[in-house]
């Protein structure tokens, strides 16, 4: 079970295999935990901050005069907007079946040229209000630190009891430091530390005892 995760969340030229480790284990147990009926994970090329989290695009604020440059200002919105990595930053996207996420499928690309309108209008649940989308960064070992952001499906049950489930946002970033000798979550917008600990330790094979 979730042979496939793993094999897709390996180490490339550029990676820290202990960050991609912390990859893979939030990746498990976020599919442990929620159970989405679909995973969507996406390799980005390096580093992205915590303000991707519920970015959805740019709108342009007023005119300028001729030969001037637009100004134009960041949107955030609370209903979760497919962020807006240009398709050159996506190395890889994978969609994987549940229950057992052995079973990869084709999907279109998630990440598209399009104008700013357009992008300001693609909610994710439109692509799919049944799957986990979770996005993560390249060439952690060289810069030292990796993202982690995860957007849920609006079909999940908040009511679920469940420790790992979210606030309202349904969606967290976790940004990793490497620190000494050990990757540490460094930034945590809708998630805590407890929270991270518990997901990693979700995507552990469980011991029974007799």
């Amino acid at each position: 079970m979730f042979g496939a995760i793993e094999e897709f969340v390996s180490s490339q030229p550029g990676d820290s295999p202990d960050f991609v480790e912390k990859v893979r284990a939030l990746a498990i147990g976020v599919a442990q935990d929620f159970e989405p009926a679909r995973l969507y994970i996406i390799r980005i090329d390096n580093w992205f901050g915590p303000k991707w989290m519920h970015f959805a695009g740019k709108v342009t604020a007023g005119k300028r005069p001729r030969g001037f440059p637009t100004a134009a200002m960041g949107v955030h919105k609370t209903r979760l907007h497919v962020p807006p990595f240009v398709p050159s930053r996506v190395v890889a996207q994978q969609v994987f079946v549940g229950p057992d996420y052995e079973q990869a499928v084709a999907a279109a690309p998630l990440h598209i040229e399009c104008p700013s309108m357009q992008a300001l209008s693609r909610r994710i649940a439109d692509v799919d209000q049944d799957a986990a989308f979770l996005w993560f960064s390249g060439e952690s070992e060289a810069q030292k630190r990796g993202s982690v952001m995860l957007y849920l499906p609006v079909a999940f049950d908040e009511t679920a009891p469940r420790r790992g489930k979210l606030g309202r946002s349904g969606a967290f970033y976790v940004g990793f430091s490497h620190r000494e000798m050990a990757w540490e979550p460094a930034m945590l917008r809708g998630i805590s530390r407890g929270e991270v600990a518990y997901l990693e330790k979700s995507s552990r094979p469980q011991t029974v005892t007799q």
